[in-house]
């Protein structure tokens, strides 16, 4: 039976758009303006907000700027009722610094990651966190540190290293998916079968889960890159192995071999010859029986690499 590999696109996801994420952080930035100009002049104080503001869609594409100034209008529905195009933030009451607070510890549960780094980092340009005595900062294996040209010691950006981790572990998550459905249909009967899913493990190993250890998330991975290695190794094995057999059965010497065994003493040499071509390729030369034998090939010389054994 014909068997076809299909491969799927594979897309990403952000779980907040990025004009939320922009909208969110500067309505933090504009509410604590606010707080700190309260006893100014409302003027004043709409001033500095309109200062922040501008400040913030700096770095927008001016041709985004009214969906992102729309974004940020939702976080203070006023503005809406308003119908005036000034902030309005000057039309609300000073809250103080206290309930400012109160109000960003009630709502940081529902913050991304993203979103918490950027508070973060806007309270520490505040002067309002204060900085523990730096303890043993994380090292990279010094194998991973040579390979980065990274210097012994060097420290590591968190922030960076976060968004990082989150794009590389959605990719292999892709690619994890992606080559055993791949491997799947070539090679359905292969005794090499995915043993965990590891997007599971990942999230439970992620969450300090005891059942899920190291060792279980590397033996994982190290399968999955094992797979992967082995189709790519196979492509180009795979060719020369098609080749030779495909010229055991239809090299003109071979045929010929074959129609002088099978030739009457009625029959020309030639006429036979053509006869047994004819045969063989109805036999190896169709399309499904090409494509067939190829994807053999792959999964043949595939398990022989994953496996450690030697490709004849």
């Amino acid at each position: 039976m014909e068997r076809r590999v299909s491969f799927r696109a594979l897309t990403m996801e952000s779980y907040l758009a990025e004009e939320a994420l922009w909208a969110t952080g500067l309505a933090a930035r504009v509410r604590l303006v606010q707080a700190n100009f309260a006893d100014d002049q409302a003027v004043a104080r709409q001033n500095y907000i309109a200062e922040e503001i501008e400040r913030g869609l700096k770095g927008i594409n001016p041709s985004k700027r009214p969906l992102y100034l729309k974004t940020l209008a939702e976080q203070f529905p006023a503005w809406q009722l308003s119908g005036s195009a000034a902030p309005p933030v000057r039309d609300l009451p000073p809250e103080s610094p206290e309930t400012l607070l109160r109000r960003l510890i009630e709502s940081s549960a529902q913050l991304t990651p993203e979103a918490k780094l950027e508070f973060a980092r806007e309270l520490q340009k505040a002067g309002l966190v204060v900085k523990e005595p730096a303890g043993p900062a994380f090292e990279l294996p010094a194998e991973l540190q040579k390979k980065l040209g990274l210097l012994p010691g060097q420290g590591l950006h968190l922030e960076r290293a976060v968004r990082l981790v989150v794009t590389l572990t959605d990719m292999v998550l892709a690619l994890d998916q992606l080559v055993w459905a791949l491997w799947k249909q070539i090679a359905p009967r292969s005794n090499i079968k995915k043993e965990s899913e590891f997007a599971k493990l990942t999230g439970s190993y992620l969450t300090g889960d005891p059942e899920v250890s190291t060792q279980q998330i590397t033996q994982t991975l190290e399968r999955t890159r094992r797979l992967i290695a082995g189709l790519l190794g196979a492509i180009g094995r795979a060719g020369s192995s098609y080749a030779r057999n495909h010229t055991a059965r239809f090299a003109p010497e071979v045929v010929e071999d074959w129609a002088k065994m099978e030739k009457k003493w009625s029959e020309s040499l030639e006429q036979v010859c053509w006869r047994k071509y004819v045969q063989l390729a109805k036999e190896h030369a169709t399309e499904p029986a090409i494509e067939n034998e190829i994807q053999e090939a792959i999964a043949k010389t595939t398990e022989n690499l994953v496996m450690g054994r030697s490709a004849s």
